[in-house]
C-alpha cells in the first residue's frame, strides 16, 4: 500500500496551517483593555519579524498605554509609531524587560513597525514586522 500519496497532502496542509494561512483568515483585532483608572492597556510583543497583536482597536481622546517588550533572542527591534500624517509618534528599542510608552491619540489609523535591517537584506519592517493601531470615536 502506498501512503505516500494522502502523506504528502497532510504534510501540505500542516504546513500552511503552521505559516499561518489556515483557512479561518486573519485574527481578529485587538481590543486595548480599559482600566479602573481610565487608561485602555495593550502588551505588544516583538519578535523574529512579527509583533503580536498585529493588529490594535482603541478609542480616541483616552489615554493609551502600551507595555513594550520583546521575546528573548540576539536580533534587536524597535517599535516606530507612525501618526496618520506620516510623523513618527514613538521609537523606541525593545527589550526583554518590559517597557511603558503612553499616548492620547486622535481618531486616525496609525502604523506601527520594526525599521531595523542586517546589511544588505530586507527591512523587519519588509519581512512582515508591522501592525495596525485603529483609534476611533
Amino acid at each position: 500500500m502506498n501512503l505516500s500519496r494522502p502523506l504528502r497532502g497532510c504534510t501540505f496542509g500542516i504546513a500552511l496551517l503552521a505559516a499561518g494561512k489556515g483557512l479561518a483568515g486573519p485574527a481578529a483585532p485587538f481590543q486595548a483593555r480599559m482600566d479602573a483608572d481610565g487608561v485602555q492597556r495593550v502588551s505588544l510583543v516583538g519578535g523574529s519579524h512579527f509583533f503580536r497583536p498585529e493588529h490594535i482597536l482603541a478609542r480616541a481622546g483616552l489615554p493609551l498605554e502600551f507595555t513594550l517588550s520583546r521575546e528573548p533572542g540576539i536580533v534587536p527591534h524597535r517599535f516606530v509609531l507612525e501618526a496618520p500624517d506620516g510623523s513618527t509618534l514613538a521609537d523606541v528599542e525593545l527589550d526583554e524587560t518590559p517597557q511603558r510608552l503612553r499616548l492620547t491619540l486622535t481618531a486616525g489609523d496609525y502604523v506601527f513597525y520594526c525599521p531595523n535591517r542586517l546589511l544588505f537584506f530586507k527591512s523587519h519592517r519588509e519581512q512582515g514586522m508591522s501592525g495596525r493601531l485603529e483609534i476611533r470615536e
